[in-house]
């Protein structure tokens, strides 16, 4: 189960790298198109109108796509922010109890999450809402991987927390995180 469960965050966390390498290449092919159109412009007197559609809008999607898809995978790796001051001067068995407290909240969070999108992509599937702009993107789409991102972090946030209940420790709430492995 390990396994799967370490897989899971990695594919998820892999998504999420792929989402912000196409922010890179869409952002990058607009500008280069920018400026051969410019250059036409000033060559020839005329403006070939090259562009991608709705660049804006599907970079956008791509910025959802890597934060909600990075979420587990950042949990597990104790890679998200936390405020440690207080809870490392707590003797251990206050600090296992406020840590659980954590996982606690971090899945009812994930509940939250998930359910929210769940709810908001299945109605835009039903109501057929489309995206404004060049391309008519159907919203239940991009909606969709925000939701399979937050269920990422909900099965983390869970994972958390059976690891607080069975070792009294857990990966993801770990105090100390050398930055090389995060990576």
């Amino acid at each position: 189960m390990r396994r799967f469960l370490d897989g899971l965050y990695r594919y998820s966390g892999g998504l999420a790298a792929l989402s912000l390498v196409a922010i890179v290449v869409i952002v990058f092919g607009q500008v280069v198109l920018n400026i051969i159109d410019f250059m036409a412009l000033s060559v020839f007197n005329t403006s070939f109108g090259l562009l991608i559609p709705s660049y804006a809008s599907l970079s956008g999607y791509a910025l959802g796509f890597a934060t909600f898809l990075s979420l587990g995978l950042g949990f597990r790796k104790a890679a998200h922010i936390r405020v440690t001051l207080l809870e490392s001067r707590l003797p251990a068995p206050a600090r296992r109890t406020t840590l659980t407290i954590v996982a606690l909240v971090g899945v009812v969070m994930g509940v939250l999450f998930t359910y929210g999108l769940g709810q908001l992509t299945y109605q835009s599937f039903m109501w057929g809402d489309r995206a404004s702009g060049l391309l008519r993107v159907p919203l239940w789409i991009p909606q969709s991987v925000l939701c399979i991102g937050a269920g990422v972090f909900l099965v983390a946030a869970i994972d958390t927390l059976v690891d607080m209940l069975r070792a009294g420790r857990s990966e993801g709430l770990r105090t100390e995180t050398d930055p090389e492995e995060t990576l």
